[in-house]
Formats: structure tokens, C-alpha cells, sequence
């Protein structure tokens, strides 16, 4: 199956992607996080990340001087968010621009401000909506030959919401569809509904992609064993907990031991802290942009280095913190 990286607001931002995929490998593609309306207009920060778009100073740092182009060697997907038509071209037309040929339309986002403004989830309910975005796809399709996709959830309320939508999915002419199986209100919390998930599955006449609290290999094979026909998985938090996740996936064993594990956990921060570092300026601006890299992978490393680096307040006890992981790393 094909491992796609879900998109992660503030996390699995162009430099992330193209570092992952130089260093860890694995994913058949990663997904940009949404682009959307801002003022009734697509918001530029995100146009610059699937751009590929960076502040680099020229000459500065020769050695990141390509990280400039944050697309190359990772195949990046940007993904749309939009509560009407309207807002759907006008984020398709700034994508389109860019030379993109596959959109990502999220109707999956569970947090409440998309929500409220009838957007991700918040539109599952609305199938006069869905229709006439699924007639622009259509027309768009047919015209420019650009691919599409869908990423959604059961429904904001009730499982209820997909199954009217199904009919009209299977209609247009999608790449695949993903689902992760829990409810908008749900957010991340609670059982996924796997009774609901495997109706779907029987149902859905697209190469369907499963998402949702996938951290293993075993988990990964559990749901190519159990849902032979499903297209791929897609992993977001599982892979910022360990990156190598894909990879091992893909070599069908564990290949990376927790040494090599860390030791390229560290080889791919010291790409992200030198772009921070060319990018921002001051301690504050650049610890904060860093130090979310870690987030995720407590599970991954000793846990002293670990809050030594939560609490760093500045560079200097940051790098200190920084370096004595990399000295557990050599002597492990």
C-alpha cells in the first residue's frame, strides 16, 4: 500500500517534507496543511509553503542554499479547505497557478473555528454544498485533467453525514478518498468506528486511503490483512512520533534500531535548526519554530535530554540540551 503523510498545521511545514524525505524516505507523498481564505483571499503563508517558498539570505548558507525549493525530492500534495464553490476556485486557481496537477480537498478538519465556518467537517452535512463542489471537480477534470481527492471524516455529527455524501462521491471523479472513521466532534478522542469504516470500505467505488491513529508497522499490516482492497494508509502524528515508520513499513521489518532511530532524529534537526537559524532571527523566534520539531518524539528519545530541551528558555541552553543527546546517542 502507499504511505502518504498527513498534513499537521505547524509541523509538516515545506522544510520538514523535504528533509523527511531526504533522510527517512518512505512516503509515496506528503500532504501540504490546507490552504484557505483569509480575507477573501488565499492565505499567503500557506501559498508560500507549497510553493516551496523560503527567506533564505542568498550566500548566506550555501549548504541549505537548495532548501529553497522545499518541493524537491518530496512529493508534496496541497490540500484546500473551503466552505462554498466560490471559496473552492478561488483556492483551486491559486494552486493551479503554481503548476500543480492533484488537489487534496479536506472535508475532515475537525477543530471547532473551521467547524463553525462551515468548513472541514462542519460541511459533511451539507450535500447541496458537496454536489456543487463535486460538478466544479467534475468540470475541472474533464477540462485540465487535474486530479483530486477528497480527505473526510463519518460526519461533524453522526455517521449518517458520509453515507448520504457516498452516492455523490462515488459519482464524481475522484483519485481516492480518505477516511478517518471518527466524527468531527470527536476531534482526535474516543473509539474509531470501525463497523462505519468497513461499510464504507464495501461501498465506496474509489481507491479508498485509511487514516487515524496508525504508530506501528503492526498496525499497518492489521489493516492490509483486514481490507485487502484499500488503496493506503495515510500517517500524521504516528510518523512525527517515529519518522521511520514509512520506511520500516516499506523494508517489512524494523530495519532501524532505536540507535540509528535517534541518531537520524538528530541528523534531520541539525537540517531544521541551521534553516531556522537562516530563516528567523533572535532566540525567541527561533526556539519557537524549533523546538516543535520535538513534540512528538518524547517516545523516541531519552526522556533527561528530552525536558532539558522543553525547557530551554534560550539558544545557549537549548544547544546544551541539544548536545547532550547527541553525546547519549554516541555512547548508546
Amino acid at each position: 500500500m502507499q504511505v502518504l503523510f498527513a498534513p499537521l498545521q505547524g509541523y509538516t511545514t515545506g522544510i520538514y517534507r523535504k528533509v523527511h524525505a531526504e533522510i527517512f524516505g518512505g512516503v509515496d507523498a506528503y500532504y501540504a496543511p490546507f490552504l484557505r481564505i483569509e480575507n477573501g483571499r488565499p492565505r499567503e503563508k500557506d501559498l508560500r509553503d507549497i510553493d516551496g517558498g523560503c527567506n533564505l539570505n542568498a550566500g548566506k548558507h550555501d549548504s541549505i542554499a537548495d532548501s529553497c525549493n522545499l518541493n524537491a525530492g518530496a512529493k508534496t500534495v496541497p490540500q484546500i479547505i473551503a466552505n462554498s464553490v466560490n471559496e473552492f476556485k478561488i483556492l483551486t486557481d491559486a494552486i493551479l497557478q503554481k503548476g500543480f496537477t492533484e488537489i487534496d480537498f479536506n472535508m475532515g478538519c475537525p477543530f471547532p473555528m473551521q467547524v463553525s465556518r462551515h468548513r472541514g467537517a462542519g460541511l459533511l452535512s451539507d450535500v447541496q454544498t458537496v454536489k456543487a463542489i463535486m460538478d466544479e471537480i467534475a468540470k475541472l477534470s474533464a477540462k485540465d485533467s487535474i486530479k483530486f481527492s477528497v480527505k473526510m471524516r463519518l460526519g461533524q455529527n453522526t455517521p449518517d453525514e458520509a453515507f448520504a455524501l457516498l452516492p455523490i462521491l462515488n459519482d464524481a471523479p475522484l483519485a481516492h478518498i480518505t477516511l478517518h472513521p471518527r466524527l468531527g466532534k470527536q476531534q482526535y478522542k474516543g473509539a474509531i468506528d470501525f463497523t462505519a469504516f468497513r461499510r464504507f470500505y464495501e461501498e465506496c467505488r474509489h481507491p479508498l486511503v485509511y487514516n487515524g491513529d496508525i504508530t506501528s508497522v503492526g498496525q499497518i499490516r492489521k489493516m492490509e490483512s483486514g481490507y485487502p482492497k484499500l488503496a493506503g494508509i495515510m500517517i500524521g502524528r504516528g510518523l512525527l512520533t517515529r519518522p521511520s515508520l514509512a520506511t520500516e513499513y516499506k523494508a517489512a521489518t524494523d530495519i532501524v534500531s532505536e540507535k540509528d532511530l535517534l541518531g537520524k532524529i538528530l541528523k534531520m534537526h541539525g537540517r531544521l535548526y541551521e534553516h531556522a537559524h537562516s530563516t528567523y532571527q533572535g532566540d525567541s523566534q527561533i526556539l519557537s519554530h524549533i523546538k516543535i520539531f520535538w513534540e512528538y518524539l518524547e517516545p523516541s528519545i531519552p526522556k533527561k535530554p528530552f525536558k532539558k530541551i522543553k525547557k530551554a528558555g534560550n539558544l545557549d541552553e537549548y544547544d546544551a540540551a541539544v548536545q547532550s543527546l547527541d553525546m547519549e546517542q554516541a555512547d548508546g
